[in-house]
């Protein structure tokens, strides 16, 4: 059974989210236990999903159980039957082309704070996930691993590495240009604020706002920082009918009004997310049969 396995951005959590959701093949979910899985979690149960979540240490173990097992005694046995092998090996395959076992890690939005940060938890965890996997998506714009010595890295795991692109093949700059569509939306959509400063809203980036006193949080104090500026006069808020944040049309009308913003209404979509995840997938599966 193939094993795919995904280093994920909590900026990407809805989106992932999506993806998880709409594939019926995923025979096994795992997910890895930090202090920020909580609500990813919560969201894929939301969806009627049952992951099995598990801390680092003790999940790798099991992925590797897994992979060493044989196919159940009793499907075995009949395999050394000649006249059954033919129908064995059709259930082998079978199984191989329907069934996927998925591991999530979801690191911290919080990283991108320090690019040199990121990016190395970006690798360690990849260079970990490696030891047990078929291949690694990595659900991160250009931002988790744009310097050249950590895609060289990257590249030396001795297991396929996958990227979100978009239309034109391109490696999607960051989160937003996931949420919008790819480089080139992105880009249009700049140029529509006609050189103001902006800022481009998911309920992922407003999710500070659903916590009690914003303005009294490490976030709020970190971005305030600029966004007093008032050249940062526009909020692209990013509609999409996944996404599953009841708050979300609440929280970008009381930030804009906190940075004293005008809210532009943009579409959104998933179309990155699936097609990637999809690509992913087929690949991996298509190199082990």
């Amino acid at each position: 059974m193939p094993v795919l396995s995904i280093v994920a951005c909590e900026m990407l959590e809805d989106e992932l989210v999506y993806v998880l959701s709409k594939d019926p093949e995923i025979k096994r979910l795992f997910v890895v236990e930090n202090k920020n899985s909580f609500r990813f979690v919560k969201k894929l149960k939301s969806e009627n999903l049952k992951p099995f979540i598990f801390s680092s240490d003790k999940l790798y173990p099991i992925i590797s159980e897994i992979n060493r097992k044989s196919p159940g005694s009793f499907t075995k046995a009949f395999s050394n039957i000649h006249l059954c092998r033919k129908i064995y090996e059709f259930i082998l395959t079978k199984e191989k082309k329907q069934e996927l076992t998925v591991v999530v890690n979801l690191l911290r939005k919080g990283l991108h704070s320090d690019i040199d940060l990121l990016q190395s938890e970006v690798y360690l965890n990849a260079r970990e996930m490696s030891k047990i996997s078929n291949g690694i998506l990595l659900f991160y714009g250009k931002c988790g691993f744009s310097s050249e010595q950590v895609q060289a890295e990257l590249q030396q795991l001795g297991c396929p590495i996958y990227f979100l692109r978009d239309d034109g093949r391109n490696i999607v700059d960051d989160c937003i240009s996931v949420a919008l569509g790819g480089n080139e939306i992105y880009t249009q959509t700049m140029l529509s604020g006609n050189g103001k400063g902006a800022i481009y809203a998911t309920p992922m980036v407003l999710s500070d706002l659903n916590e009690t006193n914003y303005k009294s949080s490490k976030s709020y104090k970190k971005i305030s920082k600029y966004l007093i500026s008032p050249m940062y006069s526009l909020l692209f808020k990013i509609n999409n009918q996944d996404y599953k944040d009841v708050n979300f049309h609440r929280n970008a009308s009381e930030f804009a009004k906190i940075f004293n913003m005008n809210i532009i209404n943009v579409n959104g979509t998933m179309k990155i997310a699936i097609n990637s995840y999809m690509e992913a997938k087929t690949e991996i599966c298509k190199n082990i049969e």
